[in-house]
């Protein structure tokens, strides 16, 4: 049986926060768990690898730390998301973030899932009533910039436009056309113009500009 490309370990846990712009902080705690007071909470994710690896992480786990981390930014408690995230796995089995079944039915499964978090629960509710203001928006950018193949993530355009990521091709990381966005950086940096560094890899002057417009765009959550 043929390995899902998007299941090869190919990140580190600061790779995946760097790339999906989310604080580290949040990352360790989705992987490693963290202790709430008295409490211990158990990591909401399951990493494909040991988690002590150089690269534990694949694209799967990728797509669904950025998807919570935009749903953090929505406000979305992390209880919540952890309980969407249970009846999903429950539903469809791992990585239910990554699939596209579980993000075209997303809204019923947070509303489910806040049924049962008290009052965390009432302010999802409160936010998902009369057009589905928090998580509409999120579900549907994630059904439209991730490329899907028999219902798994092959592609992921992270800014919706010509830098892509795609876990067979220059190992997963940001790319367009098969260059790597931080080669450009790098020659960039060293002062070459655009429409040299354009015509050297078969690239066009604007096609450039996005991908040093993407790698500045990374840099606050670097």
């Amino acid at each position: 049986m043929k390995t899902r490309p998007s299941s090869i370990p190919l990140y580190s846990l600061t790779d995946v926060a760097r790339y999906s712009r989310a604080q580290q902080q949040l990352v360790r705690r989705l992987y490693l768990g963290y202790r709430d007071g008295d409490a211990v909470r158990s990591p909401l994710l399951t990493p494909t690898a040991a988690i002590d690896g150089p690269s534990p992480l694949a694209f799967e786990d990728l797509i669904e730390t950025a998807l919570i981390a935009a749903l953090r930014a929505r406000r979305i408690s992390l209880q919540a998301i952890r309980e969407a995230h249970r009846i999903a796995t429950r539903e469809v089995g791992e990585h239910p973030f990554a699939q596209r079944d579980i993000l075209v039915a997303g809204s019923d499964i947070f509303m489910r899932a806040g049924g049962s978090v008290g009052r965390d629960g009432e302010q999802l509710a409160t936010l998902t009533k009369g057009g589905q203001r928090a998580l509409e928006p999120v579900l549907a950018e994630y059904l439209q910039i991730v490329d899907w193949q028999e219902g798994w993530p092959a592609e992921w355009q992270p800014r919706g436009g010509v830098v892509r990521q795609n876990p067979e091709v220059e190992y997963g990381l940001p790319q367009v056309k098969g260059v790597r966005t931080e080669i450009l950086r790098g020659r960039f940096e060293a002062e070459e113009p655009i429409k040299t560094i354009a015509a050297d890899f078969g690239l066009t002057p604007s096609e450039v500009e996005h991908a040093l417009r993407y790698e500045l765009w990374l840099r606050p959550a670097a």
